[in-house]
């Protein structure tokens, strides 16, 4: 009970941030990942449960050991990415997306240019893509995927997704898009080449690679929860330049952007933004 209790003390002890600020700086310089863009308290806990579980006492010595293996250092950038995901996750949301927004757009162009941004392993991406061949099949649109958590981007490319993956997407729709199999002794879902026409993937970090531009809709659901406000407010403006006049932004249930009228949004439905 002592011993749980001076742990507790110790936690964010003064020599802890220190050392934790140290860790920050090291990242930052190895990998460019800026952990001062990230929500203070949920991050310094989730790193420090993964000292804890490596059995290290400080950041600096957690990072040393990183440091020594490549793949330690690309595991452990993956896991601060959360990926948690299904095909047409918060499905009303997407009905909204299905006869409204993209209606909207397909009257102003013939082909979309998408971006899923904070993707993970595609399940918003192909969602996306069904949409888009439901609607307008007979046009060249192109869906980007990105996401810092390249091994997720590995098996967004790979187009493989399991039972809970599914559980929202309509069964005619999984009838036609998805061909059943089995992958490591499980039930999967393999997503049809007329998904993949439409979709490519590319590593990229919201908050210090440069943005691409002309997009007409961009999907950046429940990511920037984790940054800090100040970056969060930088990422929401970064994109309203990424988008074509007339475009649109979708975010997640749990992200509302307040002052998006001084970014120059309007707001038409819940978790919709628009670019005039």
């Amino acid at each position: 009970m002592h011993e749980m209790m001076r742990h507790k003390e110790d936690f964010q002890s003064v020599e802890l941030l220190n050392d934790y600020e140290q860790f920050k700086r090291k990242l930052f310089r190895r990998t460019g990942l800026d952990l001062n863009c990230y929500k203070f308290d949920q991050t310094y806990r989730r790193i420090w449960n993964m000292v804890e579980r490596a059995q290290f006492e400080r950041f600096t010595d957690y990072f040393d050991y990183l440091q020594e293996n490549e793949r330690h250092m690309r595991s452990f950038v993956d896991r601060l990415a959360i990926n948690v995901s299904e095909l047409f996750r918060n499905p009303e949301q997407f009905q909204v997306l299905r006869t409204r927004a993209l209606p909207m757009l397909l009257k102003q162009k013939r082909a979309l240019k998408i971006w899923s941004a904070g993707c993970s392993y595609g399940a918003e991406a192909y969602s996306l893509a069904i949409l888009l061949n439901e609607i307008a099949p007979e046009h060249n649109h192109s869906i980007l995927g990105t996401d810092i958590d390249q091994s997720a981007l590995e098996r967004a490319l790979e187009g493989y997704f399991d039972q809970a993956d599914m559980k929202n997407t309509p069964v005619e729709l999984r009838l036609r898009y998805f061909r059943e199999c089995k992958l490591n002794q499980k039930t999967a879902y393999e997503a049809s080449p007329l998904l993949r026409k439409y979709l490519r993937f590319e590593t990229h970090n919201l908050l210090s690679d440069r943005f691409n531009h002309d997009f007409d809709l961009i999907v950046c659901r429940n990511v920037v929860i984790y940054f800090s406000d100040q970056a969060k407010e930088q990422v929401f403006r970064d994109f309203y330049t990424a988008l074509n006049s007339g475009g649109y932004l979708f975010v997640g249930s749990s992200e509302r952007i307040f002052n998006y009228r001084a970014m120059g949004f309007t707001n038409p439905d819940a978790f919709f933004y628009y670019k005039p």
